[in-house]
């Protein structure tokens, strides 16, 4: 890990996802919003937030990312290792580290973001952390993290077995 990287943390359950980087006073949230949806805002309250800055669709086959969730604007999509989000390409390169997940995202040549799973557990939650360029956006590395981490996919835990 390079010194341009700044560490952050994420944690994944079955319906909501955290992001704390390090020094920074703010964390990005994404709350379920319907089924098979994520929507993400800047902050750590997202009731006081307003509408979400980004929300990322599994429904529909590729993964689809929209802004100003009454318009439905797409600003981004993935088609398999390459996600387009606000005209910026990312490629995702994936490593399995059995049973933990392991993935890189680069920006042309660049690498922008590290992730590792570090624990999985039993209830539903998996916490990541996460190395990513000082210059990315959090709720652009968040979106990226929940595209591969696919929390969508997650049991819900706790004894639930009912779908959102």
């Amino acid at each position: 890990m390079t010194d341009e990287l700044r560490p952050g943390q994420a944690e994944m359950i079955r319906l909501t996802t955290t992001l704390r980087i390090t020094g920074e006073p703010a964390s990005v949230v994404s709350m379920q919003a319907g089924h098979q949806r994520q929507a993400i805002w800047r902050g750590s309250d997202p009731s006081g937030s307003g509408d979400p800055r980004l929300q990322v669709d599994f429904s529909g086959g590729p993964a689809l990312l929209y802004a100003d969730r009454l318009q439905r604007r797409q600003v981004g999509e993935r088609l398999g290792n390459t996600v387009r989000l606000w005209s910026q390409e990312y490629r995702i390169h994936r490593q399995w580290l059995w049973p933990k997940l392991l993935f890189t995202v680069t920006a042309g040549e660049r690498t922008v973001l590290r992730v590792r799973e570090r624990f999985r557990g039993d209830s539903g939650a998996r916490v990541f952390d996460t190395r990513s360029d000082t210059a990315l956006d959090p709720v652009v590395t968040l979106a990226l993290l929940l595209l591969e981490g696919r929390p969508h996919k997650m049991d819900l835990g706790r004894g639930d077995s009912a779908p959102p």
